[in-house]
């Protein structure tokens, strides 16, 4: 069992860190405790393929918000499309065929970004990022990426930030 964090939450010092990690311009090691969506987000696609440092709990999420929107959005549109083209067409429609594509094309893009920030998440949970294979593991994959997800921070995870 992870050490329990010794540090209590403080939201002043809190925000005080995010506003010194967005004016500093790049992202850093830091997580972003309490991100607003666009900080977050931000941080997603600047940190595609950073798989050292930590990610707060709000980052994680937030990146988590983002993927079921598209990828549901998509769905619905596909769905929507093929609908419309009508119960007749028995090959899928242009429009059904592109959306898909898309849909594709955007989950191949945000794999990478997905698990850099599960496992800079686990990091800040003061875990190693290889706990992040547990997530292949069929029908018990997403609810333990669930639990990696609202894993509490750990001051001891710091030891995952490069100096």
């Amino acid at each position: 069992m992870a050490p329990v964090s010794t540090e209590p939450d403080d939201p002043a010092r809190d925000a005080a860190s995010a506003a010194e990690i967005a004016a500093a311009g790049h992202p850093s090691d830091s997580p972003i405790y309490r991100a607003t969506p666009q900080e977050a987000l931000r941080r997603f696609v600047a940190k595609y393929a950073v798989f050292h440092g930590r990610a707060s709990r709000s980052e994680f999420w937030w990146a988590c918000v983002l993927n079921i929107v598209v990828l549901l959005a998509a769905g619905v549109a596909a769905e929507m499309a093929d609908a419309l083209a009508g119960p007749s067409t028995s090959p899928p429609s242009a429009a059904d065929t592109v959306i898909r594509a898309v849909l594709v094309l955007y989950a191949v893009a945000a794999l990478l970004p997905s698990i850099s920030v599960l496992v800079r998440r686990l990091h800040d949970a003061n875990l190693s990022g290889w706990w992040s294979l547990l997530t292949l593991i069929p029908f018990a994959g997403p609810v333990i990426a669930v639990i990696f997800g609202i894993l509490p921070r750990q001051g001891y995870g710091r030891r995952f930030d490069r100096s």
